[in-house]
């Protein structure tokens, strides 16, 4: 059996990162009645919604004080990322990959297509190099070559640089800069509040995770997630049993996109009479269009000392 060697809970989130995902996981945590003091969450996603990954990640430590580690056996982007930051341990497979916090919008006056929150970092910061490469290309021709004193050198290619940079500024909407920066503070913001109770990232490391990155794509392999996190493991004896299951139904089940994958997998490997008659009240009541979403308990209450702050998403903002 896959589980038999690890000591402690086993979950599977394989899909988006979405409200519905968090519920399907909080349904499990609640309705579970025995439970061991850790947890792993063996998990595959290419990101989604931040609000959801805080909740997993808090849901998780709420019903897993002692803490959860998650496994990584291959591609978890962005919002899972994001999640990663609230375990206390990454175990990280050889084809396990992460990525930046990378925040994705909706593109103006297109259906169905999204841009990258870093795409605005990226173009202030060489629009920038552009001013300064400019001002500086000017100042040293009319200083050098039309023999100017240093002053006027400096005004006059001052006004040239200006002249030249002046229309694609101009370009610059307002607007949508405040939204580009009020979208990378989400995954900051959830980042800083995760980690203060995990203690999971390195010093400066988060700021790298939101900023640092060329794309949206880029690949965090397991030897530069150890530069960010302070525990992250390849899997050992204990883990190795559950990567390998995990590769193995990755092969066997497409990556779902109409709602993740989640499962309790001892139950799934062994199900239980209780576990069976529970699937059967969870089908029964999604067939009757409730998915139980908005009538399951808050799994992690308000009781909590660890803040668990405002939703900072906008319709249309997601951690991809």
């Amino acid at each position: 059996m896959a589980t038999e060697k690890y000591d402690g809970d086993v979950y599977l989130y394989y899909g988006e990162i979405l409200r519905d995902g968090y519920h399907q996981l909080s349904d499990i945590f609640e309705t579970k009645t025995q439970k061991s003091p850790a947890a792993c969450i063996i998990l595959v996603t290419y990101g989604g919604d931040p609000d959801a990954a805080y909740r997993i990640a808090r849901a998780t430590r709420h019903h897993y004080c002692q803490g959860f580690e998650i496994l990584i056996p291959d591609v978890c982007k962005s919002a899972g990322t994001l999640l990663c930051i609230g375990a206390d341990k990454l175990i990280f497979g050889d084809r396990g990959e992460l990525g930046p916090l990378d925040i994705q919008l909706s593109k103006p006056d297109e259906l169905f297509e999204s841009m990258s929150g870093l795409d605005i970092v990226q173009a202030l910061s060489g629009l920038q190099a552009q001013v300064l490469m400019a001002f500086r290309e000017y100042l040293i021709d009319l200083r050098g070559g039309a023999r100017l004193k240093t002053k006027v050198a400096a005004n006059i290619a001052a006004k040239l640089t200006e002249g030249f940079i002046a229309p694609i500024a101009a370009k610059i909407d307002p607007i949508t800069l405040g939204a580009h920066q009020r979208a990378m503070s989400i995954a900051f913001d959830y980042g800083q509040r995760l980690d203060e109770i995990s203690k999971s990232l390195k010093p400066g490391s988060l700021e790298r995770l939101v900023s640092g990155y060329a794309s949206h794509g880029f690949v965090i392999d397991r030897k530069e997630a150890r530069e960010l996190f302070r525990h992250v493991e390849a899997p050992d004896s204990d883990t190795l049993a559950l990567y390998a299951w995990a590769r193995k139904l990755f092969v066997q089940v497409p990556m779902p996109y109409d709602e993740p994958l989640v499962l309790d997998v001892q139950e799934f490997l062994h199900p239980t009479k209780e576990g069976v008659e529970r699937h059967s009240e969870d089908h029964d009541a999604r067939a009757a269009g409730n998915d139980g979403g908005t009538q399951g308990g808050d799994t992690s209450p308000d009781s909590e000392t660890e803040s668990e702050g405002a939703s900072h998403q906008q319709d249309g903002d997601q951690v991809r």
